[in-house]
């Protein structure tokens, strides 16, 4: 089938091309805007935001790419903490075993970004999580990484700060 010019298709010239009539249409997501929720659970709009920023699982080597995971906090949970402690910032999917070693085995994690996890084994050891897999990183490079993150988040803060004062 040759390439033709893009342009506007009609619903029946849509259903000819596809072969079939149902078609589902979604919003276009900004994933750089952040989004923060007053709840434990995660609303279907930041899990949609987190399955569109990651690949798959997020535990150091997994290969796991379903939607059929767990959105973990990994900074915990606090109802008596301040707002907005669930959202983009602090969200992992992790399949039902990995979130369970992660909650009961002593593995460790933190939110870098998005979509950037740095995890510490029950031994010490280091990986560093992304939208390009596990890295094996050394105790140095993980403190770099939290720095940067830390700092990062901060400057992030801050800007919101700004924009509410208006």
């Amino acid at each position: 089938m040759g390439c033709r010019a893009r342009r506007p298709l009609l619903l029946d010239q849509v259903r000819r091309l596809l072969g079939h009539a149902h078609v589902e249409l979604k919003p276009v997501i900004d994933l750089h805007d952040r989004t923060r929720v007053n709840a434990y659970e995660h609303p279907e709009a930041v899990k949609e935001r987190v399955h569109l920023r990651t690949v798959g699982e997020v535990f150091p080597h997994a290969t796991r790419v379903s939607r059929a995971v767990d959105i973990d906090h990994p900074a915990e949970y606090d109802e008596h903490g301040p707002p907005g402690q669930t959202g983009d910032h602090n969200a992992a999917p992790l399949s039902r075993t990995n979130h369970r070693a992660k909650t009961h085995l002593g593995y460790q994690v933190r939110q870098l970004g998005p979509a950037s996890y740095l995890w510490t084994t029950p031994h010490g050891l280091h990986r560093h999580v992304d939208d390009r897999g596990t890295h094996v990183i050394d105790a140095a490079e993980a403190r770099d990484l939290a720095r940067t993150a830390a700092i990062q988040r901060a400057l992030d803060q801050f800007a919101v700060g700004l924009e509410q004062a208006g």
